[in-house]
């Protein structure tokens, strides 16, 4: 019995390491490294320890790495080298004076195969490096011939890279390496074919390319969005393979969500990079690509577990602040009174266009715009339009002094509808998204929001150019 609780005593004090990384750095003697993984177009922090006086470091933890592509940095935050997190107990050995082409590994064959494959790319691209000179001076020369020849053998060295990755995907398909090199493969577009006129379809090429774009990615496997080519793959086609209409993305969104939603880190990080995107766009319109994310996919704790709750009432409140006024959406209707107590609604007005402005008369940019509102108002209101008048403004104050908003409206002659929410019982900050001042949006006949948050000199631009 004592034999037996002493030996239960000693493992009860037994710590066992899921993860155990030793890495040995000569040359950089006591120095404090730090363990960082990849995940999606960010870097975090993992762990950081200090190497003893041989450069030895060691990472260990109780719960196991999440596979990935993972980095060494410095305490200056200088990137020493990457590595991949596959096996959970290895080694790597080198020293400062070539980091990558001295490294040794043991315990892990993903490890090997990846420093095989960056000290490869080191002599691929200092080949590249060579020729690339020689193209330079071949061009300044304005030497064809030896430009051609410089030409062909650079598609000579990027076809040896190629069909290298294409042998470790063969040799060992299993690797998460095999599984990034597949993601690296551009997609391969048949010939195209005949249509029944006897021309070739000029969109085949395009409309192949973007469905068969993810043919070599494997989404249920959680370890690709904890390496830096799933995100850069995703946002190229995102923002560059699909056109920026927020029909089209949320339908490629929805697209890439469905193909994930089995892996949780994949579609975690597809859901929140896309509304992140967007949400954040300088573009007008990109806002109803968040309020599809936001509707459809954070307002579902299973799909998006990560997100706590105070985090998905903000979500939601920003995508309320912006759906109803989405640009297409008729805007939402006003009443309010004038500067002589008279109601005044924004749905009554008939004109072909209504510049709605959210103003106050002590904001110094206001200031600025007003005056311009006015000389475009001056020119195109009495222009001939068969429903009403050509232009019309309906101006809300935000000035929080009644008698000061009135005085700035006479002074300055302002003779369109000006109104102000006296009552504050309009709700326009919420209706209209308005945080700060000016706001201007555009309404055409029907009161649908033509544009929004532009300046009075680009509004006039559209105008000029009949944007309904």
């Amino acid at each position: 019995m004592k034999l037996s609780f002493s030996i239960f005593l000693i493992l009860s004090f037994v710590t066992v390491n899921a993860y155990q990384i030793t890495i040995k750095i000569k040359g950089m003697p006591n120095a404090k490294l730090y363990l960082g993984n990849y995940y999606g177009d960010k870097q975090y922090l993992k762990d950081s320890n200090n190497t003893d006086a041989d450069g030895k470091i060691v990472f260990k933890g109780k719960d196991k790495l999440q596979g990935g592509i993972y980095l060494i940095a410095t305490a200056n935050k200088e990137l020493l080298f990457d590595f991949v997190v596959t096996e959970q107990e290895f080694s790597l050995e080198t020293d400062t004076s070539k980091l990558l082409g001295n490294m040794k590994v043991k315990g892990s064959l993903e490890n090997q195969v990846f420093f095989d494959y960056s000290r490869y790319t080191i002599d691929i691209s200092n080949r590249a490096s060579v020729i690339e000179k020689e193209l330079k001076q071949a061009k300044e020369k304005n030497d064809t011939a030896a430009e051609r020849i410089a030409k062909e053998k650079i598609i000579k060295i990027e076809t040896e890279l190629a069909d290298y990755r294409l042998n470790v995907i063969k040799q060992y398909p299993g690797l998460l390496l095999s599984k990034v090199f597949k993601m690296m493969r551009d997609v391969e577009i048949p010939e195209t074919p005949i249509l029944p006129n006897g021309r070739k379809d000029s969109l085949f090429a395009y409309n192949y390319y973007k469905a068969h774009f993810f043919d070599n990615f494997d989404f249920n496997d959680d370890r690709l969005s904890y390496t830096p080519v799933f995100h850069s793959r995703l946002e190229y086609y995102i923002k560059k393979v699909i056109p920026q209409i927020p029909d089209s993305i949320n339908k490629a969104a929805d697209m890439l969500v469905s193909k994930a939603i089995k892996s949780k880190e994949n579609s975690k990080w597809i859901i929140y990079w896309i509304a992140d995107h967007y949400e954040r766009s300088q573009y007008m319109g990109m806002d109803a690509v968040f309020v599809h994310m936001a509707d459809k996919y954070y307002g579902d704790e299973k799909i998006t577990f990560w997100v706590d709750e105070a985090t998905r009432f903000k979500i939601k409140d920003r995508a309320d602040n912006q759906r109803n006024n989405l640009i297409g959406n008729v805007g939402p209707n006003l009443t309010m009174p004038d500067t002589s107590f008279v109601i005044r609604e924004l749905h009554q007005i008939k004109s072909k266009y209504t510049i709605l402005i959210f103003w106050d008369a002590n904001c110094g940019r206001c200031k600025e715009e007003i005056p311009r509102l006015k000389t475009l108002y001056e020119k195109l209101e009495k222009k001939p339009f068969a429903g009403g008048k050509y232009l019309e403004v309906y101006a809300v104050s935000l000035t929080p002094n009644g008698d000061e908003w009135i005085k700035f409206v006479r002074e300055n002659k302002l003779k369109w509808i000006n109104v102000s929410d006296l009552y504050n019982n309009s709700k326009f900050r919420k209706l209209y998204d308005v945080y700060s001042t000016p706001v201007v949006y555009l309404l055409n006949e029907k009161k649908e929001i033509v544009v929004k948050r532009l300046s009075i000199e680009q509004i006039e631009e559209v105008i000029e150019r009949g944007i309904e």
